[in-house]
């Protein structure tokens, strides 16, 4: 037995084919240049003969093009679903207004959630998000534009800073444009964090995303890399669907 796990993000579109104990058979990410739906349709045959018994999906896309990736699953003739946000899942509680929660942000957090522990979940995407969950009830966060997005912000709002060069390598005082921009919005995120860990020192900080290795190697705080919090969160997810059915 095997499921696939589609996650539709932003900008990727990212699967998953495991076995019915969770190892992973194959897993590859496309991205999908604001036309999931349409890559979705040249996936279909890969998904066909990978042949799942049931697919699971992450999206955040919204209703138009969910509806869109529901016709194609359909061809499929496979069981398919959905992930909905749940304030109130056996697994994770939350203060947040469910309507608002993503569902990439909170299956990351279900993805890590500990009933013993007091945790901080730093999702190092698009957007940055921070989340702090006090054994299994997620308390809320903050985000903040990913620093890839704060340095285009940054260019098509001034005219005197141009597009140019640069890497996000160091939080020391830059000598030239490039290196302040650069150093600027990591210094402001790393700072962020920092100042999050300072007022809760009794939590478990956990970094998931792309970036993850990038900011933690600049964090005062122990910190713990994981790379498949939102794939956790999947499996959990639907097999507490599967349990309460």
């Amino acid at each position: 037995m095997s499921n696939l796990w589609l996650d539709l993000g932003n900008t990727r579109l990212k699967y998953w084919l495991a076995d019915d104990i969770g190892q992973i058979i194959t897993s590859d990410a496309k991205q999908h240049l604001q036309a999931p739906a349409e890559l979705l349709i040249g996936l279909t045959d890969r998904f066909s003969a990978l042949a799942p018994e049931f697919i699971g999906v992450s999206s955040v896309l919204g209703e138009e093009v969910n509806a869109q990736v529901a016709e194609s699953l359909a061809s499929l003739a496979i069981p398919f679903e959905f992930v909905h946000v749940d304030a109130h899942h056996p697994l994770l509680t939350s203060d947040y207004d469910a309507g608002q929660l993503g569902v990439d942000r909170w299956l990351q957090i279900l993805g890590a959630v500990d009933r013993k522990k007091r945790q901080c979940i730093v999702g190092c995407g698009t957007a940055l998000t921070i989340d702090l969950v006090d054994h299994a009830h997620h308390l809320g966060g903050y985000i903040f534009p990913s620093i890839y997005l704060q340095r285009e912000a940054l260019f098509s709002g001034t005219k005197q800073i141009s597009i140019s060069e640069g890497t996000f390598t160091s939080i020391s005082e830059g000598v030239n444009t490039s290196d302040a921009v650069h150093r600027g919005i990591l210094l402001s995120i790393v700072g962020a964090i920092n100042e999050i860990t300072r007022r809760n020192p009794n939590y478990e900080f956990t970094l998931t995303g792309g970036d993850a290795p990038l900011l933690a190697q600049h964090l005062n705080h122990p910190i713990h890399i994981k790379d498949s919090l939102l794939l956790n969160g999947l499996m959990r997810y639907f097999d507490q669907q599967n349990e309460s059915r």
